[in-house]
């Protein structure tokens, strides 16, 4: 190489100190330039010009077998994450469904990629946008991605993504993994979940928009993003305003809700501006051409819903609300409890502010009372402990130490009683040390945070396994002479079983008389209810075991999900609110409601446990109620308004019961009329419920309005169907492509793919052992803990298309023996296309042209048996690769991406050669 052809600005590689820059023009021999670690005067003789990539590759070309292996195993790792069926190669434990599949495509392979998924409650929007999450990265389009969830589902989208979809999220916030006390934690990292509330203070916003650009940001229940309109002004709510700051700082964008539009369309119209301000002009517009909102909207429906094969998606369900009276014992308790909860709301609202943490209590007690007498009775016990000790310290403040000692032994007796000691030395030992704890909680006021966080108004599972606690021990605020009060309440406590626990064991009974094996799920809210249950469960019917599910983390739930589960393990599974979300029991087909969630949409959820995907039967759902409480009259009361307006819009099946997506769509709009918590505590004053009926039925009139407007609106987006899933529905040719991918690529790493059965391959070392059991069947994945379906997001094969994606440039050229094919040259390029508002496409290319610069169509359609050809010798030299690169193969490339509107507008591409084969 000639020394003049070392300009300054020049790029050269050193033999030592690596890539480098030209200074100054040679001189004697020697020439300036600056490498990683400096200045340094280098001899020409130990440097060369850098080649560009394309320059390497093709001067670099050879005609053997082992080039050939590394050009087929390049092209497969960069092709193998862009082919059509993708977005069904996934390889997490779910159902994939066929309405999940097409949306992840649509979404993946859209330009631009922002949407409304307002698919109907129980269809999958986190699995759906975890498959557009999984595909995009599987891509290469996806490094920064934002969760903006409501508080109470982050961790239960954290499980999601990490644990089934193995996607690497960090939660961010003072709970989470990371928070913003120093850094700027929206610059450093990638992958967030984060609760709306935490983002959406404006120092939040700030930080957010000074981080870099998201690749995607996804709203869930979206239809918090509000702005209103009264008397010509808009009026945005933080959360509107969160929406619209990000929308301009991130390429992608997904709003998730089955209840989209809340029968307001300027609300609608509103969130709709957030994904493109440019498709209708004004609420009016939109109402006129209701079927563009196709171009920014998804929605499905569970009739649209299908499987694979065709079959409906969910069995049919039957509800049936089992109404009774209460004991005359228990209508004492309940009224003399009802006088003591009147007292405490009283006394929270004439304290105003200072009594907010008392009217939260009374709520609670409310709650817990409505579940069963047993777990009231148990927290009003260790509310009068507390008390107890409280009063105990104040004696002791006042030097009364007589009294102090008065009040101590009564707290010891207390636990005694409470937690069932016994009156030997480790029995007083271990009251000492409950004791001890209490009053540790007491003097450093713990109950106080842990007050605010159980009226959670999402109804978190972390609220409602700490209710119990928390009104026990959150004493700050109390009636006067409460703990007396509690004394004289428990004095009248019934003592014979309580008469829905006897309700619930009678129909127990029926049931297995019926089917011995029956696996029966039975809700409950609170702890003290479910342990009253499973004793009572096991006491009556020694044998057939009873399986608790209490809350924790995901591994104790899926724990007690797989011993239920078992043919010959416990035949009744207890859930607290934590079996709400998260758990899958469609292998059980009857479900007790114990106690009623004051908003009916839980309950929903809870049905949603065993009638869903994979239910083979009828699900048979028994709402236990006693119809003389204020919760069972207004449940009912509900129930007959709900099957008045479905008789009157022709929504009843044959059985009576209100079709289940009336139920739900009402439901959906109801509560975002209704305070429950409101109308439940305001029914205590109104024990005829007149007010509650009236309001009840003003925003029942409200729902169901809404719900017809929304029906209007969306009558003309499109539905699912099956034809949709049909270019989808063969994985078998995908999954074939990456099992060879697979068995070639692991070779060279002493491993290989060992064929068990049709549906079972190992991955084993060169000695035999076992690494991985692979498993091409999903239905065989989802029940098996052995097995690991293959996917392209399973960590080795991302390993492996890593590795041969990032191959040395000089091994990516090779000759190949034409066999009756005529002599060419056939490049592949993996083509990254940017529009101008930021979307990513990628692509692969291929351009063959002969030697004389024709172009070959034909050759480039059969890149797979191309790639396969024998090794040959080599026909071209460097020199005529490059020539003809430059005249022929390059135009021809712009051409082609001209032609698909690639290089067009106002948007930039880059292609980059990932292999080159010369046909001889």
């Amino acid at each position: 190489m000639e020394p003049t052809t070392f300009g300054p600005g020049e790029r050269i590689t050193h033999l030592d100190f690596g890539a480098g820059v030209v200074l100054e023009a040679p001189r004697d021999g020697y020439l300036r330039a600056f490498f990683s670690i400096g200045e340094r005067r280098v001899p020409i003789a130990s440097i060369q010009k850098e080649l560009s990539r394309t320059e390497r590759i093709l001067r670099s070309v050879e005609g053997t077998a082992e080039r050939a292996r590394s050009v087929w195993l390049s092209y497969e790792a960069h092709a193998l994450p862009v082919m059509e069926s993708a977005s069904a190669l996934t390889s997490a434990r779910i159902d994939l469904l066929p309405h999940q599949v097409v949306l992840t495509h649509r979404i993946a392979t859209a330009s631009p990629r922002r949407f409304l998924i307002a698919d109907e409650v129980g269809l999958g929007k986190t699995i759906e946008t975890a498959l557009v999450l999984r595909e995009l990265a599987s891509r290469g389009e996806l490094d920064r991605a934002l969760m903006v969830v409501p508080a109470g589902l982050v961790n239960n989208w954290h499980r999601e993504l990490n644990e089934v979809f193995n996607l690497d999220f960090e939660v961010f916030g003072s709970e989470g993994d990371i928070t913003d006390r120093k850094t700027n934690a929206f610059a450093k990292h990638d992958r967030l979940i984060a609760s709306i509330d935490t983002l959406k203070r404006p120092a939040r916003i700030k930080r957010l928009l000074e981080a870099p650009h998201w690749d995607l940001v996804v709203f869930d229940e979206a239809h918090h993003l509000t702005a209103y309109r009264t008397g010509g002004k808009v009026r945005k709510t933080e959360n509107y305003k969160l929406g619209e700051a990000l929308k301009g700082h991130t390429r992608d964008l997904l709003l998730l809700s089955a209840t989209p539009h809340q029968g307001n369309h300027f609300q609608f119209w509103m969130l709709v501006q957030l994904l493109n301000p440019t498709l209708f002009g004004s609420p009016e517009e939109m109402l006129e051409n209701r079927h563009r909102l196709n171009t920014v909207m998804f929605r499905r429906t569970k009739a649209d819903a299908c499987r694979p094969d065709g079959d409906p998606l969910f069995a049919r369900r039957w509800v049936h609300t089992e109404s009774f009276l209460m004991g005359d014992e228990e209508r004492r308790f309940y009224e003399r409890l009802r006088e003591y909860l009147e007292e405490g709301f009283d006394l929270a609202k004439r304290k105003g502010n200072q009594g907010r943490a008392l009217g939260f209590l009374m709520a609670i007690f409310q709650k817990i009372a409505a579940s069963s007498f047993a777990a009231v009775r148990r927290t009003l016990k260790r509310r009068m402990l507390m008390l107890t000790l409280q009063e105990a310290l104040l004696r002791d403040k006042e030097l009364d130490i007589e009294g102090r000692e008065r009040l101590f032994d009564e707290a010891r007796e207390l636990i005694h009683a409470e937690w069932r000691l016994e009156r030997d030395p480790i029995g007083k030992s271990e009251v000492d040390r409950i004791m001890a704890d209490l009053k540790y909680r007491l003097a450093k006021k713990l109950d106080e945070e842990a007050l605010e966080m159980a009226s959670d108004p999402y109804g978190s599972e972390f609220a409602s396994s700490h209710m119990e606690d928390v009104a026990s021990a959150a004493i700050d605020l109390h009636l006067p002479e409460e703990r007396l009060r509690i004394a004289d309440l428990l004095s009248v406590f019934p003592v014979q079983r309580e008469t829905k626990v006897q309700k619930l064991l009678d129909g127990l009974g029926t049931l297995w008389r019926q089917n011995p094996n029956e696996k029966i799920v039975i809700f409950a809210t609170y702890l003290g209810t479910v342990d009253l249950l499973a004793s009572e469960i096991e006491a009556t019917y020694p044998g057939q075991g009873v399986v608790v599910l209490r809350g924790g983390d995901h591994g104790a739930k899926a724990s007690a999900e797989r011993r239920f589960k078992l043919k010959d393990g416990p035949r009744v599974m207890v859930c607290t609110a934590a079996g709400r979300e998260g758990i899958n029991l469609q292998f059980a087909r009857i479900l007790f409601n114990f106690d009623l969630p004051w908003n009916p949409m839980d309950m929903e959820q809870r049905i949603g446990r065993i009638h869903r995907y994979g239910q083979a039967h009828t699900a048979q759902v028994y709402n236990l109620v006693l119809s003389d409480t204020i919760e069972g009259r207004i449940f009912l009361l509900l129930d007959d308004k709900l099957t008045e307006i479905a008789r009157t819009l022709g929504k009843v099946d044959d059985q009576g019961n209100v079709a289940e997506d009336l139920r739900s769509q009402i439901l959906g709009q109801l509560s975002e009329r209704l305070n429950y918590d409101r109308l439940y505590q305001e029914a205590l004053g109104d024990p005829e419920l007149k007010r509650t009926a009236v309001e009840l039925e003003a925003a029942l009139a409200n729902a169901r309005e809404a719900r017809e407007v929304v029906f209007d609106l969306f009558q003309d987006l499109e539905g699912f169907s099956l034809d949709d899933y049909k270019p989808f529905s063969d994985v078998s040719t995908g999954l074939e492509r990456l099992v060879d991918f697979l068995s070639v690529a692991m070779a060279d790493r002493n491993l290989r793919l060992s064929k068990v059965d049709a549906e079972t391959i190992d991955l084993l070392t060169v000695d035999g052992a076992r690494r991985i059991r692979f498993t091409l069947n999903r239905d065989v994945a989802t029940s098996s803990e052995t097995c690991d379906l293959l996917g392209l997001d399973h960590p080795a094969v991302q390993e492996e298309l890593g590795r041969w994606r990032s191959l040395n440039p000089n091994f990516l050229g090779v000759a190949l023996e034409g066999n009756g094919i005529e002599p060419a040259i056939l490049s592949l390029w993996l083509v990254e296309a940017t529009n101008g508002q930021g979307e990513k496409r990628t692509t692969i290319q291929s351009i063959a042209v002969s030697p004389e610069g024709t172009r070959l169509p034909a050759i480039e359609r059969q890149v797979d048996q191309v790639l396969r050809l024998s090794p040959s010798r080599p026909f071209l030299d460097e020199d005529e690769r490059i020539s003809i690169f430059s005249k022929t193969v390059e135009p021809s490339l712009q051409r082609e991406l001209k032609h698909k509107g690639t290089a067009a507008g106002n948007g930039s591409y880059s292609a980059e050669l990932i292999g080159y084969v010369e046909i001889t």
